[in-house]
């Protein structure tokens, strides 16, 4: 049995499908008060946002943006991925459900980890029904988004046992690594080239992850 980390957003959560939509939308709030150039983001260029928390992807993408433009955008952003859950936009990847229901069944925890909102995190347990996999939910808001890392001494504090971190990013497997545990690397997510090669496996699909995890066992 193990206790095994996982990332939500682009590990299980298909993200981009709700994301990028919605950053379109806060980005024409910039350039309509003449905030930010008008510029045509791609898809790809968006994506490459996801699994920061929003205090990092701001100093990413415009660090120099006043706190309180940042605030009034990121609340636009997040208030359309919100509206997109609870309309049923939101897609874990295709056997996503039925790996949660096997990992569980085998006996392990399974901990949510996720760089997002506390609202964010709390309509997608509802939403997607996820209490029916995880033991614990844990988001860096709650924690004044510090690192997962830092997170992970209060994630320890309340379970004993082989930790295993899953994730798409090196943000997530990060954990892993100051920490001295095992990881499995999501390359079907978000991540750069070679931005995972430090990770113990790597799968190139969610339903590879089972079989990872009896593998580090």
């Amino acid at each position: 049995m193990a206790d095994i980390i996982l990332d939500y957003d682009g590990t299980i959560h298909d993200c981009a499908k709700i994301y990028v939509p919605s950053f379109y939308i806060g980005y024409k709030y910039l350039t309509d008060n003449g905030l930010a150039p008008i510029h045509e983001y791609s898809y790809e260029e968006v994506s490459g946002y996801l699994g920061y928390s929003v205090k990092d992807m701001w100093n990413k993408f415009m660090p120099d943006l006043p706190q309180s433009e940042k605030n009034t955008c990121s609340k636009i952003i997040g208030d359309e991925m919100m509206k997109m859950i609870t309309e049923g936009q939101s897609v874990l990847y295709s056997g996503a459900e039925e790996v949660l229901k096997r990992l569980k069944e085998s006996g392990h925890n399974l901990i949510f980890l996720s760089n997002c909102m506390h609202d964010y995190m709390e309509a997608h347990r509802k939403v997607h029904r996820l209490d029916r996999f995880y033991c614990d939910f844990y988001c860096t808001e709650d924690f004044d988004f510090a690192s997962k890392p830092e997170i992970f001494t209060s994630i320890a504090k309340n379970h004993i046992g082989d930790f295993i971190i899953i994730g798409d990013r090196y943000l997530d497997l990060e954990t892993a690594w100051k920490h001295n545990l095992k990881s499995i690397g999501c390359t079907y997510g978000y991540c750069k080239p070679h931005e995972l090669d430090k990770a113990d496996i790597t799968v190139s699909d969610v339903s590879e992850i089972p079989k990872a995890v009896e593998k580090l066992l």
